[in-house]
């Protein structure tokens, strides 16, 4: 006995069984794309670079002429209190012909930091044709023997003239003593400060003797030793003592354990007082 075969039913071997009356026949789900093999990336980025290559050829004349085109504006991020603006134009006006990308940014830098007033030059290329400069000046808190000045780091610098600066104290001393002397200086003014005392100068001898000079013209002569405990002493008499005479006295000598010498103006005996 033969049995028909319907023409929408599929033999088991062929892969798909035999779909049941009613049923919905599900297709497999359909291979994904292939996407572009490794080796044709690579292809395609080498020929987009001969592209660039062949570009940049016919025309780099006139993109390096646009790429190092000169400076044409330059940008003071601050204003100059004590650096001569003269001087910056001068040093910048030599470099900014050069072209944009060969503008040697590091030797702008030190030929500016060689100016005795500027402490740090940072100098920035502005894309396209822009050179920033931010100047960092030094900030002067003394004088530093005849013709120097002293910073806040306590680094001495010698700018072309000082007469602007002739009312900031006086500090002198041997050659690299000069923090030791600043901060000496701060703690004489911290502790004459009650007083209404100010420190004018101040120096320290080579053998480590201290002697200053009041903004009164008042000679202090400290010596090596007890230092601190002297100037206390002083401070301590003075406003019990000297405070409604000073313009009669010329100098104070500490040089004593138990005592200070007064040396009065001319025209006045000397004195001798104890605490």
């Amino acid at each position: 006995m033969k049995t028909a075969v319907n023409n929408n039913s599929f033999s088991a071997h062929g892969g798909i069984r035999d779909v049941p009356r009613g049923a919905v026949l599900v297709e497999k789900n359909k291979p994904q794309e292939k996407k572009p093999s490794k080796s044709r990336t690579g292809t395609l980025l080498v020929v987009l670079a001969l592209a660039l290559v062949v570009l940049f050829s016919q025309h780099a004349e006139k993109m390096a002429a646009y790429m190092s085109k000169p400076v044409q504006t330059v940008l003071m991020e601050n204003p100059l209190l004590r650096v001569d603006e003269r001087n910056v134009r001068s040093v910048l006006a030599a470099h900014i012909d050069t072209g944009f990308l060969a503008l040697d940014v590091q030797a702008i830098k030190a030929e500016l930091e060689a100016d005795p007033w500027i402490d740090q030059a940072v100098i920035t290329r502005v894309w396209p044709d822009t050179l920033s400069v931010a100047i960092t000046e030094e900030i002067a808190i003394a004088r530093w023997g005849d013709d120097s000045l002293l910073n806040q780091h306590g680094v001495i610098f010698k700018p072309q003239t000082i007469e602007e600066d002739m009312a900031l104290p006086l500090l002198r001393g041997p050659e690299g003593t000069q923090n030791r002397v600043m901060e000496q200086y701060q703690s004489f003014s911290q502790m004459l400060f009650s007083s209404g005392l100010r420190v004018r100068e101040l120096e320290l001898s080579e053998r480590g003797s201290w002697t200053l000079r009041m903004d009164n013209d008042v000679l202090v002569t400290i010596g090596r030793n007890d230092v601190v405990e002297r100037m206390q002493r002083l401070v301590k008499l003075y406003d019990k003592l000297f405070y409604a005479q000073i313009d009669e006295i010329e100098a104070f000598d500490l040089r004593y354990n138990s005592g200070i010498s007064i040396r009065n103006k001319a025209d006045m005996p000397d004195r001798v007082a104890s605490k």
